[in-house]
C-alpha cells in the first residue's frame, strides 16, 4: 500500500492533516513557479518583440563625399553621426539604409561591418556607396539645376541590426537638409 500512496499521492488515513498541508505547500510552490516562469517569458518576449528595453539611437547624414567618377559609375561616401541614449554599448553588426535627396532615392543597401557605439554617447561611420550614372542621371540633373544648390533636403531610413541576443534589429529614421556647399569645400580643402 505504500508505493500506492506515494505514486497517487494520497494521504494515509492517520496522516490526513500533514497530508493536506504538504500537497498544499507543494500546490503553492508549483502556482508560485509557474506564475513566475510565465512573468519571465512575457518579459523576454516584450523585449525581444518590441525592443523597448533598448530606445532607438538618431542617426544624421553629415556628409556626402564623392570619391571616385567614371563613365559608368560614381562613388560616394556618406557620413553619419550616431547617437546611442541608451546607458550600454551598442554592438551594430550591420547597417540596412536607404537615402532619399529631394524626395527620389539616392541610394539604398545594407552594409557588414561592426562597430560599437559607447554608451550614451555619439560616434560616426561611413558608407561607400557605387552608383550607376545612366540610372542616376536624371536625380543628379534635379540635383545641381541652377548649380550646385546649398542646401539638399534629405530622408534617412534604416534597420541597424545589433549583437544583442534576443533583440530584433532597431529602426532609424531622421530627415533634414544638408549643407552641399560645405561638404564640397569639405572635399576639396
Amino acid at each position: 500500500m505504500e508505493a500506492d500512496w506515494r505514486t497517487l499521492g494520497r494521504s494515509r488515513p492517520g496522516d490526513a492533516l500533514i497530508g493536506t498541508y504538504r500537497e498544499a505547500g507543494v500546490i503553492r510552490i508549483d502556482i508560485f513557479r509557474n506564475t513566475l516562469m510565465l512573468f519571465a517569458a512575457i518579459g523576454l518576449s516584450a523585449c525581444a518583440g518590441t525592443g523597448t528595453i533598448i530606445d532607438s539611437p538618431s542617426v544624421d547624414l553629415t556628409g556626402v563625399e564623392l570619391r571616385s567618377v567614371s563613365i559608368r559609375r560614381q562613388t560616394f561616401l556618406l557620413s553619419f553621426d550616431i547617437d546611442n541614449p541608451n546607458p550600454f554599448p551598442l554592438p551594430v553588426k550591420a547597417v540596412d539604409y536607404e537615402v532619399i535627396f529631394d524626395d527620389a532615392k539616392f541610394a539604398e543597401g545594407q552594409t557588414q561591418g561592426s562597430f560599437t557605439v559607447p554608451a550614451n554617447s555619439m560616434d560616426s561611420f561611413a558608407i561607400s556607396v557605387d552608383l550607376d550614372f545612366l540610372s542616376s542621371a536624371t536625380h543628379f540633373k534635379s540635383l545641381m539645376s541652377g548649380g550646385l544648390r546649398e542646401n539638399i533636403a534629405y530622408e534617412l531610413r534604416g534597420r541597424l541590426a545589433v549583437d544583442i541576443p534576443l533583440v530584433k534589429p532597431i529602426a532609424f529614421s531622421n530627415s533634414g537638409v544638408i549643407n552641399m556647399r560645405q561638404t564640397a569645400s569639405d572635399q576639396f580643402d
